[in-house]
């Protein structure tokens, strides 16, 4: 990747027309194989993928404001009304011109406060819009997707004549195989968290609670040019063990270990995964550095397996497990009955955990270039510290990348 994230005229960059275009074919080839007319989309990263409008996070959190996607009949329907920004999707969203719908019933959400009464007509007249839809370009006897959304809304549908199918499946399927627009976004946002890792390295010190370092590395990533973050874990010490799912007020103390993850930097839409863990304030102990060796031992082993041709059920029956990564026999007996691990391996992209899934009970799927996973690896042994290591990974034409770029062969002792 030669090029940076700004636009310049001496240098072809990220091509967004491309992406928009080449995301559309995809998921209009995906809905040809499973004979869907038309989806009704409320995700918030799968409308992002078949409209390209990014909409506020707080309808990541409910069925709120949707798009309908009609096959072959270009990009999707967008719902907008003041209240939903619809001069911001009309003045920026320009490929979206003539398939933008006026809000005429109220925005078909899930939380109305209404009496039952009111609440079905609202609904029926939502309905009978959509049927109307369908009905301009043909395919209202065809199955519609629904992905997420009440009861009220799928009898409504049903009322209406309209094949209510699951929404989800197809659009993950469409979404497993990256064009090369989408391997560049994520490593952006890869680059937004190796901002944030940089300057929790120059400016983290003992004695700094773990929130304040969060701040450190908020800051960073966003000045990189990030869209948002959608999760974090910072802990140290003794809340290393295992690592938690959040941050606190605990002050941090010279030789602890401290775990850093931004979870799902994410840049234009797309994420990474990427967790590291330092020492605090000293140089690492022996038993600090063994317990990182192991993390770094698996990460190099899941990087053999990743590779075209293999299956995702490959992957689920011989990924790694900590015992084969101890140095030796004496380490095995001393820790067997005190360390703990998790070992989580998942599809990454648009969205968190997408497929292919490295699952047994998943359907078995051939792994191709340009499928990008996560693989996270927490080892920690009881009464003493853990570690946490996360790369994100592309499958190329003969194994895998790496898209983290930053240092983790070695543990690394920071603020000293």
């Amino acid at each position: 990747m030669l090029h940076g994230m700004r636009a310049v005229d001496w240098q072809p960059g990220i091509d967004f027309d491309k992406l928009r275009r080449d995301r559309l074919a995809k998921a209009n080839a995906a809905m040809h194989k499973y004979g869907i007319g038309s989806a009704l989309i409320y995700g918030w990263d799968s409308k992002r993928y078949v409209s390209s409008v990014w909409n506020h996070p707080y309808s990541r959190h409910m069925p709120f404001a949707p798009v309908l996607l009609i096959r072959d009949a270009g990009f999707p329907y967008v719902w907008t009304s003041k209240a939903l920004d619809d001069y911001q999707v009309q003045r920026e969203s320009p490929w979206l011109e003539g398939h933008t719908v006026a809000d005429k019933h109220g925005s078909m959400r899930a939380n109305h406060m209404l009496p039952r009464a009111e609440a079905d007509k609202l609904w029926k007249q939502n309905a009978q819009q959509i049927k109307g839809m369908l009905k301009e370009h043909g395919v209202e006897n065809e199955p519609m997707s629904l992905d997420w959304a009440g009861p009220d809304l799928i009898n409504a549908l049903a009322n209406e004549g309209i094949k209510v199918v699951d929404g989800n499946s197809w659009i993950i399927e469409a979404r497993m195989v990256k064009t090369e627009e989408e391997i560049s976004l994520m490593k952006m946002g890869a680059i937004c968290n190796e901002a944030g890792y940089a300057a929790v390295v120059e400016k983290a010190r003992p004695g700094m609670p773990e929130n304040e370092i969060q701040a450190i590395m908020a800051e960073a990533i966003y000045r990189a040019g990030a869209e948002y973050v959608e999760g974090w874990v910072i802990t140290g010490g003794p809340r290393t063990c295992p690592r938690g799912y959040n941050w606190s007020d605990r002050n941090c103390r010279p030789g602890e270990m401290l775990v850093v993850e931004a979870c799902h930097v994410t840049y234009c839409g797309y994420k990474v995964c990427y967790d590291r863990t330092f020492v605090m304030g000293d140089q690492p102990t022996p038993l600090q550095k063994e317990l990182y060796s192991v993390a770094v031992d698996m990460n190099e082993a899941i990087m053999q397996l990743l590779k075209p041709g293999i299956t995702n059920h490959d992957v689920a029956r011989l990924r790694p497990t900590p015992e084969p990564c101890f140095r030796n026999l004496q380490d095995i007996v001393k820790f067997r009955n005190s360390y703990g691990w998790q070992n989580h391996l998942g599809g990454m992209g648009i969205a968190w955990y997408e497929a292919p899934y490295i699952d047994l009970d998943e359907p078995e799927v051939v792994l191709e270039k340009n499928m990008t996973f996560s693989y996270h690896i927490q080892f920690w042994v009881e009464g003493n510290e853990g570690v946490a290591l996360e790369n994100t990974f592309r499958i190329t034409d003969t194994g895998c990348e790496n898209l983290c770029k930053w240092p983790y062969k070695e543990l690394r002792a920071i603020g000293v």
